[in-house]
């Protein structure tokens, strides 16, 4: 009888270890090759699991080849594979699409100086909580030397009404008036796109250019192609985009270039603006207010 006992038990010993395969693999990102540690290998449906290693390998022992294999990660999509036979596997995983706009629910008061033309001057921007249309947004800025000088700037946007995990997109009006010296006075207006690629900005719009010379007592109107590029960066504890735009008309060529960013609290800008023989460099710092708060 103990004999037979103990036939059975290495017999079932035998067919269980005959059971058991190890797995071996490695966990990569798609987005730029790079191996992953720490993600959670789990066989489903068991508590089987392991994670991979610094170098992004792992290794698990599995009932059969036949098992799925679950792999999890913070920030990164799960994804599922079913073994079908394999014991060496090589895996790639996405990064999550959600994202988080934290351009949204904002109002930011600027007080701004014209170090050329115009010296006094404030600018106020409000943008929306995200909605089906994205984020919306407006701003308001005006500098003035108290006297014959003027310049306006307003801007509205739908920011992310495109988005996915790749790219997302923008779409604005704006609008800049000069009132310059008694020289000339101008208005000219915008829409643009742009594409939001990682941290690089593509712009193209269409633009509008009315200029009245005022001791010639002449107008022109003209329209023309707008261009720009735009680079996004980020060290702690501010961020900031670099922003160019060229806008090409009949005779005159508008030149428009931004650097803005901050953090939570605080907000700046350095601009350029130049058409004909009006130019401006301005300063800005803000504070930022978060009109909205999420509700625990």
């Amino acid at each position: 009888m103990i004999k037979r006992l103990t036939l059975t038990l290495a017999i079932l010993t035998t067919i269980t270890g005959w059971c058991q395969v190890t797995v071996n693999g490695t966990v990569i990102a798609k987005e730029d090759n790079s191996t992953l540690p720490g993600v959670y290998v789990i066989e489903k449906g068991t508590e089987n699991k392991t994670t991979t290693n610094a170098d992004g390998t792992f290794s698990i022992i599995v009932t059969d080849t036949n098992v799925t294999l679950v792999f999890a990660f913070i920030g990164f999509q799960t994804q599922e594979l079913q073994l079908n036979g394999r014991t060496q596997i090589t895996i790639i995983l996405k990064l999550d699409c959600n994202k988080d706009f934290f351009d949204a629910y904002r109002i930011i008061l600027y007080a701004n100086s014209g170090l050329v033309h115009n010296p006094v001057g404030g600018q106020i921007e409000i943008s929306s909580p995200y909605t089906f249309i994205g984020v919306i947004k407006g701003s308001y800025s005006y500098q003035t030397n108290l006297n014959e000088n003027e310049f306006i700037t307003g801007l509205v946007e739908f920011s992310h009404p495109i988005s996915t995990c790749e790219f997302d997109m923008d779409f604005r009006w704006s609008h800049r008036n000069v009132s310059f010296n008694k020289d000339f006075q101008s208005i000219a207006n915008s829409g643009e796109a742009q594409l939001n690629l990682r941290n690089i900005n593509l712009i193209a719009g269409y633009s509008h250019l009315d200029m009245t010379k005022i001791v010639e007592n002449k107008t022109i109107a003209s329209s023309g192609i707008l261009i720009g590029l735009g680079k996004e960066f980020y060290f702690r504890p501010v961020y900031g985009i670099l922003s160019a735009r060229v806008a090409r008309y009949n005779r005159q060529v508008e030149y428009q270039v931004e650097l803005k960013g901050g953090n939570r609290w605080f907000q700046y800008f350095i601009r350029y603006y130049k058409l004909d023989s009006f130019d401006e460099l301005s300063l800005g710092v803000g504070a930022q207010i978060s009109y909205y708060k999420k509700r625990r």
